[in-house]
């Protein structure tokens, strides 16, 4: 059988002789010993074996019959890295831009404008409160903030004389705040809202208690994922800001032109206009000429891709066709990462990403980890990733740069559902320690975690609890030893009592004996 002429067209070809078997997607798992996720990936095109799934993908190609058939560039996934590590790059990845990179900010000029308006308004009245700016995810609603209001508008925009910080949830949560001196021109971003929201109840009630404090002494304008508005509105302080939310849509045609190509020109970089069709039509318009949300985070990260394959001074189709396209550019970046890595920090990236995500219902969550957590084991890894802007560091934390890596990176979806038990015991523990510190470490507020099915053999096992905070670990070595005291002091309280019982007990008995050798001698006198 001739090799089929690209990857594309042997994933059809896989596809069409799973059908001529009558095989489904779960079979086809159950074959290659792999999640059904993951089969269906390469089924549909959308990604191909990782190098660890290189025998399973066979196992299935000499099932199906279609070992011959193998293109030449099926294993293909050498990309270079040292661009990413040495040079700077007029595109940001996944990474949303910060107030530093707002001269590469563009396509956004008239939502930053309308933004400022509504801030100048409030201040021309109460001169305080909340303003709501809502979106969908990928919308860009964190980079028009930083790079758009607090960066271009407050640098030499309508705002040009504002005092203008950012306080993100967990800096609020310990307690940052403004100075309440009157101020009528500041203004305060409270970014991604809905983390907050999806707290524990203590730590929320305790940060929308300081968020309704800094809305007395400044302009805040929050920033909340369109999912999260339902909850955020049940929330009173938060009612009227979000009964006149301002809403980000997506962007025009003409504003991801400017994306795409106005950074380049920044750093005189040309793009072949063909290479800004072939990415637009990738895209796909959505509905007015708007392209559909979450789009923006794979463009970028696409055309940070292609800068890395390019020459440095035009971008073009055939750098396009290296990178691999949009829809693989995030799948083949991250990857790209992980295999470069030494096999103990493929492990430590591991543990990483999974304390990087926790598990709110059934929604999964990035969360921030302290830098000051992060063991000198790991941050080669870590630093890999932050380099090709996958994970972001800033105001000494670390997170995952945006939510669309947890559903382009394959390697996470499988490591997730891999740990999906680990996860849910640890959002309990994360619960639990929340409270626990919230009372300044309160006996009282322990839990009994050696006596629980759910924890019991889980804090055992050294390489899960590496996945835990230091606070985390604190309150199980806390709540071990309080109960393990308790349990010597209860014990000890019972066999007191056992003696006090056998004590009884026998001067009961002696006092049987007596009161009957008592009676004997009444009768005999």
């Amino acid at each position: 059988m001739p090799a089929p002429a690209s990857r594309q067209e042997f994933a059809a070809l896989l596809n069409d002789a799973r059908r001529r078997q009558h095989l489904s997607i779960r079979a086809v798992a159950r074959i290659a010993q792999v999640p059904p996720t993951t089969a269906q990936g390469w089924l549909n095109g959308k990604h191909f074996p990782t190098p660890a799934l290189r025998g399973n993908y066979l196992q299935l190609l000499e099932h199906l019959e279609l070992t011959d058939a193998v293109p030449p560039d099926l294993w293909e996934d050498g990309l270079t890295l040292e661009p990413l590590k040495s040079g700077h790059s007029p595109y940001l990845g996944l990474r949303p831009f910060r107030t530093s990179d707002q001269a590469l900010f563009f396509g956004r000029a008239g939502q930053s404008a309308r933004l400022a308006a509504a801030v100048r308004e409030i201040a021309e009245g109460p001169g305080v409160g909340i303003l709501a700016l809502v979106g969908a995810s990928g919308s860009g609603k964190s980079s028009l903030l930083a790079a758009g209001l607090l960066g271009q508008e407050v640098s030499t925009g309508s705002l040009a004389g504002w005092t203008g910080t950012s306080l993100p949830v967990i800096r609020l949560l310990a307690g940052d705040t403004v100075p309440a001196d009157g101020d009528p021109r500041r203004l305060v971003v409270v970014d991604q809202l809905e983390e907050g929201l999806a707290l524990p109840p203590v730590p929320r009630a305790r940060f929308l208690e300081a968020l309704g404090t800094l809305a007395t002494r400044a302009v805040v304008v929050v920033g909340l994922r369109s999912e999260a508005f339902a909850d955020a509105s049940a929330e009173p302080l938060l009612a009227d800001a979000l009964s006149h939310p301002i809403l980000l849509p997506a962007l025009t045609l003409d504003e991801y032109r400017d994306v795409i190509v106005r950074p380049a020109e920044t750093m005189s970089v040309a793009v072949d206009p063909e290479l800004v069709r072939v990415l637009l039509d990738e895209l796909g318009p959505g509905p007015a000429d708007r392209m559909g949300t979450g789009a923006l985070p794979l463009l970028s990260n696409a055309l940070l891709l292609i800068w890395a394959v390019g020459n440095g001074r035009r971008l073009t189709m055939a750098d396009h066709q290296t990178a691999g396209g949009i829809a693989r550019a995030v799948e083949r970046l991250a990857e790209q990462v992980y295999l470069s890595l030494e096999p103990a920090q493929k492990a430590a990236a591991e543990r990483l990403f999974l304390r990087l995500v926790r598990v709110a219902g059934d929604v999964l969550v990035p969360e921030t980890v302290p830098l000051a957590e992060v063991d000198a084991s790991t941050r080669p890894a870590m630093e890999a990733f932050v380099a090709a802007r996958m994970l972001t560091t800033d105001d000494d934390v670390v997170r995952i740069s945006h939510q669309a890596l947890l559903t382009h990176w394959q390697r996470l979806n499988d490591w997730l559902a891999e740990h999906s038990e680990d996860l849910a015991v640890m959002e309990r523990l994360r619960s639990f320690a929340a409270v626990w510190v919230e009372s300044g470490r309160d006996p009282a507020a322990l839990v009994p975690v050696r006596r629980l099915a759910l924890f019991s053999h889980w804090i055992d096992r050294a390489d899960r609890k590496r996945l835990l905070t230091d606070a985390e670990r604190e309150f199980v070595v806390a709540a071990e030893t309080y109960f393990a005291e308790a349990g010597q002091v209860e014990r000890a309280s019972r066999r007191r009592l056992r003696q006090w019982q056998v004590a009884v007990a026998v001067l009961a008995g002696v006092a049987l004996v007596l009161a009957i050798l008592l009676a004997v001698a009444l009768r005999t006198a």
